[in-house]
């Protein structure tokens, strides 16, 4: 318990400290302005869409393609693995959904029918609720969404994370809202994400309504990862003859330390061209700190299971991801992207290339999942 403590004051001194510490020592007044705003109303102190990022820097093909093949030559030998025929027939790493019966659970269409009716509230403008709406739509979709997925798991394994370990898994919510605050105080720095529909709203409620969004993201991904683990191209067996991560060596924790230090400076001094790394920067502190006090991590699993488990929740975050723009699209409270050199090929509000923040998004999520309950990475 001493350990996760230190972990966690040294990971929020860390990301909340130096992207601050930086914009203090360059006297960046602007951005102080937009990292103080509470709710992150930029239509109220000037900060307006057009004088964001994306109208400083055009969109630009260069930018755009190296962010894609990159993207590429990460994913490759991960989708290779998964989408050849198994290397062996060694039992597999979790219940063959084909010898189990299938029953979906009653709770499950209870989650269909909560998403539906949060659908339609989420996305039609009735006028008897008009007040209300913004609250009233985005946690029940993705409730419904969580029993849902966890529904299809016990129909196509006979078990899910929600059954298999109900209090670990209801322990996420409130890590959840915790871990994504994390992002919305780097984003103030680089506001390549802001909201729509939320002006009305006083600081505290938005807190608790924001606070209570943000609390399904752990669970839906965490979810979605073990749906995708009953599927044959992500089993473990097929990443075996991938090497686990030597997290003590001086190369990988050099190349934590030089990612952490140019994403969170960065978003700072040069956001136009660091902003990708909001989202590996949180990773890369989190691993140094794991590894400075020697706690396990996911990446040294042996036998391929590290990698697959990268993949699994890799994908189970953009799924999410999909989700997460779908809904967004029509939505009353909303968030629009505004991001440098690569805002085109927009698929709902995100730009397409975005969509690849979902990846290194659900490594994360993975990370801390394993870190604060690691039976839920098994389920």
């Amino acid at each position: 318990m001493g350990k996760r403590i230190i972990h966690i004051a040294l990971l929020m001194a860390i990301l909340m400290g130096v992207p601050a510490l930086c914009a203090w020592l360059g006297g960046y007044d602007e951005i102080w302005e937009g990292v103080k705003s509470f709710p992150p109303r930029t239509e109220d102190w000037g900060f307006h869409p057009e004088k964001l990022w994306n109208h400083r820097c055009p969109f630009s093909w260069t930018y755009f393609l190296a962010l894609a093949i990159f993207t590429f030559f990460c994913l490759r030998p991960l989708v290779r693995r998964a989408l050849r025929p198994c290397p062996r027939p060694a039992a597999p790493s979790c219940p063959d959904s084909r010898a189990l019966p299938r029953v979906f659970p009653l709770w499950g269409y209870l989650g269909i029918l909560e998403l539906a009716v949060a659908w339609v509230f989420c996305w039609a403008k009735f006028d008897f609720c008009r007040e209300i709406q913004p609250h009233i739509s985005y946690m029940p979709l993705w409730v419904g969404y969580i029993l849902i997925v966890n529904a299809l798991c016990v129909w196509r394994s006979g078990t899910s994370p929600l059954t298999a370990h109900p209090l670990p898994y209801l322990m996420t919510f409130p890590v959840s809202a915790l871990f994504w605050w994390f992002f919305e105080y780097l984003n103030r720095y680089v506001w390549n994400w802001y909201y729509l529909g939320v002006s009305q709203m006083g600081a505290g409620e938005y807190a608790f309504y924001a606070t209570l969004c943000f609390s399904s993201v752990l669970p839906a991904v965490s979810g979605t990862a073990a749906l995708l683990h009953t599927f044959e191209p992500f089993r473990d067996e097929r990443f075996s003859d991938l090497k686990p991560v030597k997290m003590r060596s001086w190369r990988t924790l050099s190349l934590l330390a030089v990612v952490a230090a140019l994403g969170l400076a960065g978003i700072v001094f040069f956001p136009q061209f660091t902003f990708p790394l909001l989202w590996l920067s949180p990773l890369m502190v989190f691993l140094l700190l794991q590894t400075a006090l020697g706690e396990p991590c996911i990446l040294e699993m042996p036998n391929g299971r590290n990698w697959a488990l990268v993949l699994r929740f890799a994908c189970a975050a953009l799924v999410c991801g999909l989700c997460w723009e779908t809904w967004n699209y029509y939505a009353v409270a909303k968030w629009v992207y505004s991001v440098p050199y690569v805002h085109g090929f927009q698929i709902w509000e995100m730009p397409l290339i975005g969509f690849g923040g979902y990846l290194p998004f659900g490594v994360e999520c993975a990370v801390i999942t394993a870190w604060i309950r690691p039976e839920l990475i098994e389920a």
